[in-house]
């Protein structure tokens, strides 16, 4: 998938064009007249594979590789701007008509498009191989409850597109999330089932999904729902992959969970024809375009992820001003190449340890905790009351996840600890309707029976 062929190109360009929305209408797709015919692109396997290769295209956008990880950390208590001047999100201000957030509805829907696409032509098809048929099928489903996981959990109610007939789709109502969740996990399970055990068919790179990434997102989603048993499972399921995936220890520049295809990745996203992450080298850089709310205080002593993942900002006259995130090391064509990462083990391990400690087993739970501790050279937590654990789990995953897919802003809404974390800063203008984000104005506009969030 990395070195795609240029034959492929004016195909993906097809699929990515599916998807585009514009400002007017973010649910409305006009497919190009002068673009390949669907039943030309599912009469042969290559069209086929390239149709699928441009769903994950498609998610080199500014959400998937920026906004995911900023604007979600702003709006939590985990980012704050360098320059220290507040803005929309850091201060919870967030109108209807702001761009940004139309953008993020717009490229999740755009994927969600291409996902439809690809699940409809090759099932209609009659020409290709019905093993590899299948597995691409499941990659679509997963690819699209994977944006449907954000879609639900930014905007609550949203609309459930499960075509790509526009005359349907434009005037969808939104779905309670009860049914998005419902078909989230009908999607994750039918994916799970028709995945591939392994990446030998992408010349071992972690650029597609797996069964094990279908049994990651469930044992999240499962987590969201309170399904301790199910999300334990799950997890366990994937930690138990020991010949595929292993934590990474020794942390450094050259030994991370960021680096392509290492040991700890479950699928990451590869930006074409380049060897550099936008996270690397345009959103979280040397320079500190965003500091940690809560700098040093976030970790203990000693703590490798604060030495590895964090670098000291300071101004002109050499003052520190804060610690910024630095996950990512390479900028434009630095070496080890690193790749946007969506799904990686360590998730896994703090899944299964506030799983474990909702279902009463301590010891177990302790024994995930620190699987990640050890790695960040800190010592064994030896916590049994249960709500102190849970405690130490949320700063675990703070620690673990900082500016990274938008952990913290989802853990505290799904905690039920927005109110108290965020309304005591003094930054923000918060109000409990701020947990949705609004439903974009131009999407309100163009759909009637769209309803948009309290509050805005």
């Amino acid at each position: 998938m990395k070195n795609i062929s240029n034959k492929y190109t004016y195909i993906f360009s097809f699929f990515l064009l599916l998807g585009i929305t514009s400002c007017d209408d973010a649910l409305d797709v006009d497919i190009p007249s002068n673009q390949l015919s669907s039943e030309n692109v599912y009469s042969t396997e290559a069209t086929a594979e390239a149709a699928v290769n441009g769903i994950y295209q498609s998610m080199v956008t500014d959400f998937y590789y920026n906004r995911v990880h900023s604007i979600l950390g702003e709006t939590a208590d985990e980012l704050v701007p360098a320059a220290g001047i507040a803005n929309v999100y850091s201060s919870n201000e967030i109108p209807e008509t702001d761009g940004t957030i139309n953008g993020n509805w717009g490229e999740l829907y755009k994927t969600i498009y291409n996902a439809n696409n690809v699940i409809e032509g090759i099932s209609k098809s009659t020409s290709l191989n019905d093993v590899k048929s299948k597995r691409w099928i499941a990659e679509a489903k997963f690819l699209r409850a994977y944006c449907y996981f954000y879609l639900t959990n930014l905007w609550g109610n949203v609309p459930l597109v499960l075509t790509t007939n526009v005359d349907v789709s434009a005037l969808l109502p939104q779905s309670p999330q009860e049914t998005v969740y419902a078909q989230i996990l009908l999607d994750l399970t039918d994916a799970s089932k028709d995945l591939p055990t392994d990446y030998k068919d992408y010349d071992q790179e972690r650029i597609r999904a797996t069964k094990w990434a279908a049994e990651t997102l469930l044992a999240r989603v499962n987590l969201y729902l309170g399904r301790w048993t199910e999300a334990a499972a799950h997890a366990s399921t994937v930690i138990n992959q020991t010949g595929t995936y292993k934590i990474i220890t020794d942390l450094g520049d050259d030994n991370s969970p960021f680096i392509a295809d290492n040991d700890e990745a479950i699928l990451q996203i590869p930006y074409f024809n380049v060897d550099y992450t936008y996270e690397g080298s345009s959103v979280f850089t040397t320079g500190g375009t965003f500091l940690l709310r809560k700098g040093n205080s976030l970790f203990e002593t000693g703590d490798a992820r604060k030495t590895n993942w964090t670098i000291d900002i300071t101004n002109g006259a050499g003052v520190l001003l804060g610690i910024a995130p630095y996950k990512y090391h390479n900028g434009f064509g630095d070496s080890p190449v690193e790749r946007s990462t969506v799904l990686r083990l360590a998730e896994l391990y703090l899944i299964r340890a506030e799983a474990r400690v909702r279902s009463n087993d301590i010891i177990g739970a302790q024994q995930d905790i620190n699987v990640l501790r050890n790695r960040a050279l800190l010592n064994d937590t030896t916590l049994t009351d249960v709500n102190q654990l849970l405690d130490l789990i949320a700063l675990e995953r703070q620690r673990e996840f900082f500016a990274e897919n938008g952990h913290r802003w989802l853990d505290l809404k799904r905690t039920g600890k927005l109110d108290e974390t965020l309304s005591v800063l003094s930054d923000k203008i918060w109000k409990t309707t701020d947990n949705l984000y609004p439903i974009p104005e131009p999407a309100i506009r163009s759909n009637p029976f769209l309803i948009q969030n309290t509050g805005y």
